[in-house]
């Protein structure tokens, strides 16, 4: 198990509430709908890479059922996100840009492979974390985002020996990019973790549970570019139980859509008994 500390609270975080989607809604025009447009965005995806993830981050949660969440970003008002993505569109631009790339909310815009998705906020100053991420895109030395890549890869390809990254205290790329940006502005995204184990689980998890941490240190106050909230967040969750979608041309263990389900092999020894 991953050592984490328990929250002291038992009644989740108010602010933390459900955004439901409209029918045939995506994911853009729900982002547009949200109450605000900036902060940290989670993201569950479908693919069997996401499901791998969502399945590895049950290790933070109290039921081991597998998480909400394979992805987070830093999103703007303008729908632009940056995040590191498992996708990888330029290996060479990779040790250049710390593994950070800057998306748009439409290339997860479809529910089917993108069904679970919410905006929070930690900081009064969105501005401030998005100055600290931009250091954090250019300094390898602020967190090496390309070595925990590797280790993800190598789990979400089952090469080898990989086993789960987050047992070895090597967190999330996406993760560890948000959280460094929101510590260098001065805010502590997950409390809960007494290791380096950063993953969208832990940030939901400080969202949903340490609200009352979160309000102490805003009455503290701090000396840094952003002030800490107490944790507000929408989401919508399309898919609590993590599923794989498969391609179109993956071989099914099932009968073809359309077609009457074969006889079980009992009632067709019986006919032919007949």
């Amino acid at each position: 198990m991953i050592p984490t500390r328990e929250s002291p609270v038992s009644d989740p975080n108010a602010n933390l509430q459900a955004l439901p989607p409209e029918e045939d809604e995506g994911n853009a025009a729900w982002f547009r709908r949200a109450p605000w447009h900036d902060g940290v965005i989670l993201l569950g995806g479908t693919s069997l890479i996401d499901f791998r993830f969502r399945v590895a981050q049950s290790q933070l949660r109290s039921d081991l059922t597998p998480s909400y969440w394979s992805l987070c970003g830093l999103i703007r008002e303008d729908g632009s996100l940056r995040t590191v993505p498992f996708q990888l569109s330029d290996v060479s631009a990779v040790p250049r840009t710390n593994a950070v790339r800057t998306l748009s909310i439409d290339e997860f815009d479809d529910p089917i492979d993108w069904p679970n998705i919410a905006i929070v906020r930690f900081a009064d100053n969105s501005a401030a974390v998005e100055r600290h991420a931009d250091r954090v895109a250019e300094r390898r030395s602020v967190v090496d985002l390309p070595g925990l890549l590797l280790d993800w890869l190598a789990f979400g390809w089952a090469t080898e020996a990989a086993a789960n990254p987050l047992l070895r205290g090597r967190g999330m790329p996406s993760a560890a990019f948000v959280e460094a940006a929101h510590a260098l502005a001065g805010i502590e995204l997950t409390p809960g973790l007494s290791s380096a184990a950063s993953c969208p689980e832990a940030i939901w998890q400080a969202v949903k549970w340490w609200h009352e941490y979160y309000a102490g240190t805003a009455e503290l106050g701090t000396a840094s570019e952003a002030q800490p909230l107490v944790p507000v967040g929408r989401h919508a969750l399309r898919q609590r139980s993590a599923a794989v979608r498969l391609p179109a041309d993956a071989p099914l263990f099932m009968p073809e859509m359309g077609k009457p389900p074969a006889k079980p092999r009992s009632a067709a020894r019986r006919s032919n008994a007949k």
